[in-house]
């Protein structure tokens, strides 16, 4: 049964129609969308349809009576007859009134009937429909492929039901039933298709097919982070839980000519790009089974296309927030399987006036240049709070991306600050709100701040002097009298890296999971790759390191 596609908002003045079109005879087999206004005459919505269609029929039949003079079709004779008759809606036998509008058909279209010359549809309404769907143009042996855009109406991903297939001649054979596949040897040369049948709870809708632009292609024969997964073979329960935190590096900053000629000249171009380091990377995340990922240097699109899509697949739920105005910012996921979501929400640090602790600070001092230097930026913490499904355990994690800028040690250490005040005073307020449950912090991220700087001190010493060297690290914006204090107590769950970035100019810690040693303690640390794996490629990025830094993965338990 031919079936068209009606989607409609309520309360919207626009619809869209979707149907698929065959006509054998004249190897045709499209479809074709149309959008139209609810208030429209059906006249109009008729003629637009035969226009269309009729104009992709007259292409086929002038290229058929080229080869073939003596062709013919019915269809000759229906395109050029004026009777607009032959595109007809019909309800209960009775046709349409042209002049009726568009609004009619919504109503109890269920009970319509759509005749396109001799061919009779099916209409069904806000069912299941894939609006875009498409795979990614590098598809490498090992490495999870998955629809890198995924769009639709009324569609659940997780009902929805996924057949890869690959071409071997003429002939498709399936080889997986998923929304991931990871090709095998036996694929490289090999084009892949995805068919899908998309669903919700009630209903299912038409079934859609794409085939890869590219054939599978060999990837890497060994990436690094493959002989950490060594140490991550088993998902954590009970008392124990795994984090990782991770720069990936965006897309906007990785693929401009800074990054291509001085940054990164050693790294290959293909291995800059998003759609190869993107493989690498949702490997990576994947192998290390972390009930908690913290990711900075997020493109937006990646996050909405591959992150989320991917890893919603395997019971990862997620946060994300920009950067203001730009197009990369920071992601949370976490597994729903050993946790539930409290709370979430973000600040942009600079704008961060609700902290009267933090202000005061801020009103000590009196270098206006530091200040509009901090004002200025754009930086913010992302808050997430976490019950355990297992243990009466609360979580509140902060995941930030500080400034970069050499000489802004005051800048982020100020940042850093702010968002330790701010993680405290939403644990108070948990707790508070939960007093049978234990409640503990979490801080990750790239605080661009190496541990002889004072992010470190304050993190894991609780306290910087007014003398400190941070305060005076740009001689313009120099910071006096002003002293931080707090009264957490914190480590580095990984301790203190030699690197956490590595390039062929730099290398160093600049990343950390700070928690809160009162109710937990480190379990296990996945140890981080050698300086002579690192050097291999010169630095990072590179063909088998998709980040310019390295993610850091530990193992932490509750104590209590």
């Amino acid at each position: 049964m031919n079936e068209a596609i009606l989607l409609h908002e309520e309360g919207s003045d626009i619809f869209t129609m979707s149907l698929r079109y065959v006509q054998s005879d004249l190897n045709i087999d499209r479809q074709f969308n149309f959008n139209r206004r609810i208030n429209e005459p059906i006249s109009n919505f008729t003629r637009r349809i035969k226009t269309n269609i009729g104009l992709q029929v007259m292409k086929k039949m002038y290229c058929k009576q080229k080869k073939h003079s003596d062709f013919e079709t019915p269809l000759s004779v229906l395109l050029n007859d004026t009777d607009n008759n032959h595109i007809k809606f019909v309800r209960d036998s009775s046709i349409l009134d042209d002049n009726d509008t568009c609004k009619t058909i919504l109503e109890n279209s269920s009970n319509v009937k759509l005749i396109i010359f001799n061919t009779e549809y099916v209409l069904r309404q806000n069912i299941p429909f894939i609006t875009k769907i498409e795979l990614p143009s590098s598809i490498l042996v090992d490495f999870p492929v998955y629809p890198s855009k995924f769009e639709g109406k009324n569609v659940n991903k997780l009902k929805s039901t996924f057949t890869w297939y690959k071409n071997e001649g003429k002939e498709w054979i399936q080889v997986g039933q998923d929304f991931l596949y990871v090709p095998c040897m036996s694929d490289i040369g090999s084009k892949l298709k995805i068919s899908c049948v998309p669903r919700n709870d009630t209903e299912c809708g038409p079934i859609i097919e794409i085939t890869s632009n590219n054939a599978v292609q060999n990837g890497p024969v060994s990436c690094p982070f493959e002989t950490r997964h060594a140490f991550t073979k088993y998902k954590l329960s009970g008392k124990s839980f795994r984090v990782t935190s991770y720069n990936i590096l965006a897309n906007i900053y990785s693929e401009t000519q800074l990054s291509q000629e001085t940054l990164y000249p050693y790294c290959p171009l293909y291995a800059l790009s998003m759609d190869y380091r993107k493989l690498l990377i949702l490997k990576e995340l994947m192998g290390y089974k972390s009930d908690i990922i913290c990711l900075q240097e997020v493109d937006n699109s990646v996050y909405k296309n591959d992150l989320q899509l991917a890893l919603r697949v395997l019971h990862y739920d997620s946060i994300y927030n920009l950067k203001n105005d730009l197009r990369e910012g920071l992601a949370i996921f976490y597994n729903q399987d050993r946790f539930d979501k409290l709370y979430s929400d973000y600040s942009v640090i600079s704008q961060g006036v609700s902290l009267d602790d933090f202000n005061i600070i801020l009103s000590k001092i009196e270098n206006n240049n530091a200040k509009q230097t901090f004002g200025n930026r754009n930086t913010i913490i992302q808050i997430l709070i976490l019950r355990s499904k297992e243990n009466p355990e609360i979580l509140v994690i902060g995941n930030t991306h500080l400034y970069f800028l050499p000489i802004a040690d005051h800048v982020r250490l100020l940042q850093a600050y702010y968002g330790l005040l701010y993680l405290r005073t939403y644990a108070k307020r948990v707790k508070n709100e939960n007093p049978e449950c234990n409640v503990s912090i979490l801080y990750c991220g790239d605080f661009n701040s190496t541990p002889d700087k004072g992010i470190y001190q304050l993190m894991t010493q609780n306290y910087i002097t007014k003398d400190h060297s941070d305060w005076r690290a740009d001689p313009t914006e120099m910071v006096q009298d002003v002293v931080l204090t707090h009264d957490l107590n914190l480590s580095s769950a990984c301790g203190i890296p030699e690197y956490t970035n590595f390039t062929a100019t730099f290398s160093g810690c600049l990343d950390y999971i700070f928690y809160q040693t009162d109710y937990l303690a480190v379990e296990q640390v996945i140890p981080i790759p050698s300086k002579e794996t690192l050097k291999t490629y010169t630095g990072l990025p590179s063909i088998v390191f998709p980040s310019d830094h390295l993610s850091l993965c530990v193992d932490l338990k509750w104590l209590k």
